[in-house]
């Protein structure tokens, strides 16, 4: 019961769907998960894989062409796919932010950095214009911005890549929300940047104690941030563990794959980057079986014919994967 009480967010039996001339593209499949207060969750997986999508369900973000076709999103106790646009209006910004992935495209280039720091702390607060001032500085201040006073008249053009990432931490941020989704905050970032990005994340969550779903297609960039990581391919969950599990325990084919991408500074300059052959299937035409089978090396005749379920290795750890079925079973 405490337990239950310690969940922030719980997604039931998501999936959802957008709608093209071709027909339907299952964007998410049965996706289903928990996060606590206070934790950070990563999920993974290349483009394609529904990360993004079932993240943005959450605020309720995703195009007019998609439609949540089943499914609950519970947060603190009430469905999100249930509140009305004024509920979610206050929701938005105030108690969920989002961190969107390019800062160039999700800063609006017209305005300046105060503009568009003063638009949540206006909608959402009772601060007066000079509080407001006072609270975007500290803002800027606290993700780590010198010369706040200076950065506040400035436009997204005149910041650097690192910079402007940091003034979307500092807008997601200002509300002080209880959850912040930042969906591939590090990507269009150099290899330092994406460093300072993760530090400043991990330092804020245990300064304000926030939650964070930590969304990405490189696990080398969650292995230090999160408690626990979710594996995403083609619309569904095929691993779930704490971050050591996934590392050093993992057992999907497609979690080794993704380990195997990352570039080790530790192993011999020589050794070729096993890529993961082939690509993501086409969820316009979802087939029987296992999806990952076609790039698997280890797929056996029942992948292609049975879509394997979760499996729980131990407590918290589950893939789903049929090789598995024979360690499962001892």
């Amino acid at each position: 019961m405490e337990e239950q009480l310690n969940v922030m967010l719980e997604v039931k039996n998501l999936a959802v769907s957008f709608y093209n001339k071709s027909g339907e593209i299952q964007a998410v499949r049965d996706v289903s998960y928990q996060l606590k207060k206070g934790e950070v969750l990563g999920i993974v997986g290349e483009s394609g894989s529904g990360k993004s999508v079932s993240s943005h369900c959450i605020l309720r973000l995703i195009p007019d062409n998609g439609k949540v076709r089943s499914g609950e999103i519970l947060f603190e106790g009430k469905d999100i796919l249930k509140m009305s646009q004024k509920e979610m209006q206050n929701l938005r910004g105030n108690r969920i932010s989002m961190i969107f992935q390019d800062p160039m495209t999700a800063l609006d280039p017209l305005f300046t950095v105060e503009y568009q720091l003063n638009e949540s702390l206006k909608k959402h607060t009772g601060m007066g214009s000079a509080e407001r001032k006072k609270r975007m500085v500290e803002l800027l201040e606290l993700v780590g911005i010198n010369q706040p006073e200076r950065r506040l008249k400035q436009y997204p053009h005149e910041l650097s890549g690192g910079m402007r990432q940091r003034v979307m931490i500092a807008i997601a941020l200002s509300c002080s929300p209880n959850l912040l989704i930042a969906d591939e905050p590090t990507t269009a970032l150099d290899v330092t940047i994406q460093a300072q990005i993760i530090d400043l994340l991990k330092e804020l969550k245990e300064k304000l104690g926030m939650a964070i779903i930590f969304i990405t297609h490189d696990l080398g960039v969650v292995s230090d941030i999160c408690d626990r990581i979710i594996v995403m391919y083609a619309g569904k969950i095929v691993e779930e563990g704490t971050s050591r599990e996934i590392f050093y325990q993992h057992r999907h084919p497609y979690t080794q794959g993704l380990l195997e991408s990352v570039p080790d500074i530790g192993k011999d300059q020589n050794e070729r980057l096993k890529p993961i052959k082939g690509n993501p299937p086409d969820m316009s035409s979802v087939k029987p079986g296992c999806a990952f089978a076609p790039r698997c090396r280890e797929a056996m005749r029942i992948c292609v014919r049975e879509e394997p379920p979760l499996m729980e290795l131990s407590e918290g750890h589950c893939a789903a994967c049929w090789g598995l079925l024979g360690a499962v079973e001892k």
